[in-house]
């Protein structure tokens, strides 16, 4: 069986499910539901009543306890899940979580329809990226050239210190071939 394609994102220090299927990014709402501090059991049944409306679908994911269906809505839907929970009805100690996700959602929508192009802060741009991961290419390339410049250097040099030991193994045998020769085997020699 194949599984979805399966990311966190962090969004206001939580970490968030994120699964890629058929096309469409969808996200878990468990998690979502847990980091506001809402309760989860009511959120389903919200959530299920809703079905259509927030584009809920039970998705396969594998996890360390195994495969779990995990009820999931479309990414682009979430806000709109946000806005449908009043701040007021909630517990005070949860309020400001609640607020901080939807104060988000509201610039996002702002700043689509005045400047006609979305920023997220948490994330690098392309651009960036691209200029990071070239200079992370550069780096590595400067690394390998000094290693493989020395590689190249220690070949050649190499050659030249072996044939340097050879010499003077050949000549030490010979100076031995001499005083055995001189001397005799087994014979004891004064210097």
């Amino acid at each position: 069986m194949q599984y979805p394609v399966i990311s966190e994102v962090e969004f206001h220090g939580d970490r968030l499910t994120t699964v890629r299927e058929g096309g469409i990014d969808y996200v878990a709402m468990k998690p979502v539901v847990e980091s506001i501090g809402l309760d989860w059991a009511s959120q389903t049944v919200k959530l299920n009543k809703d079905r259509e409306k927030y584009g809920c679908c039970d998705i396969a994911i594998p996890s360390r306890g195994g495969i779990q269906n995990m009820l999931c809505i479309p990414i682009r839907k979430l806000n709109g899940w946000l806005f449908s929970i009043n701040p007021s009805r909630v517990k005070a100690s949860i309020r400001g979580k609640l607020v901080e996700y939807q104060e988000e959602c509201f610039a996002v929508l702002h700043d689509y329809w005045t400047k006609g192009v979305v920023i997220n802060p948490r994330k690098q741009s392309i651009m960036e990226e691209l200029n990071q991961a070239c200079a992370d290419m550069k780096h590595d390339k400067r690394i390998a050239s000094m290693f493989g410049t020395g590689l190249n250097e220690w070949k050649g040099v190499k050659a030249g210190h072996v044939s340097k030991i050879r010499s003077l193994v050949n000549e030490a045998n010979e100076l031995i071939s001499y005083v055995l020769a001189e001397t005799g085997k087994g014979k004891i020699t004064r210097t």
